[in-house]
């Protein structure tokens, strides 16, 4: 990823990548927004989202390790710079706050703080090549840790278009559904 660092470090090239990522961005801001703060409350806002992540999950999506039809051919169109303009573009915008209830954000701390910072930091902002979860849409953290959930405790059942990763359904296999509420409450009200 030595090509987004190269980008991020030489202004000019940052801003040609941000102006080619925006010009990159039209179709997927019909859902995540033409800033990456998402327009529905299950897809991701993608504003201030790890880029190197980022870049990984649209390659997942081009090469059919992540099923969603939309994504996949969308990503499949994409070369290699078109993903790393539209991470640096993404990586530069700011993400807006979302409204939280703060006695469910209490309850899922306790879980952040234990368990979900190994990965996604104190702050929520994910180490290198994990999502940047802070201040992401409610609804969509819900959904994405039952689905990891259901994967782990129903592995028969397998759903290919349901995300899988051995970490997330380890812990969310001993989760609640008022554990994941509060939980995406705790992370949308990070900052």
């Amino acid at each position: 990823m030595a090509e987004i660092q190269k980008d991020l470090a030489n202004e000019s090239a940052r801003q040609e990548a941000i102006r080619a990522g925006q010009e990159r961005s039209i179709l997927c801001s019909n859902c995540h927004g033409v800033d990456g703060n998402s327009v529905r409350p299950d897809i991701p806002n993608l504003a201030e989202q790890n880029p190197t992540y980022l870049i990984q999950q649209i390659s997942k999506f081009a090469d059919g390790r992540r099923k969603n039809f939309v994504m996949q051919t969308l990503a499949s169109s994409f070369t290699f710079q078109d993903k790393v303009n539209l991470a640096v573009f993404y990586t530069s915008q700011k993400l807006k706050p979302l409204e939280t209830n703060p006695a469910l954000a209490a309850r899922g701390e306790p879980i952040y703080k234990s368990v979900c910072f190994r990965c996604h930091g104190e702050n929520g902002k994910g180490e290198v090549g994990y999502a940047h979860i802070a201040g992401q849409q409610i609804e969509f953290i819900k959904m994405t840790l039952k689905r990891f959930r259901t994967n782990a405790l129903s592995p028969d059942n397998f759903d290919p278009t349901m995300r899988t990763d051995p970490n997330m359904e380890q812990v969310t296999a001993r989760l609640s559904d008022e554990d994941i509420e509060g939980l995406a409450h705790y992370i949308a009200g990070m900052k």
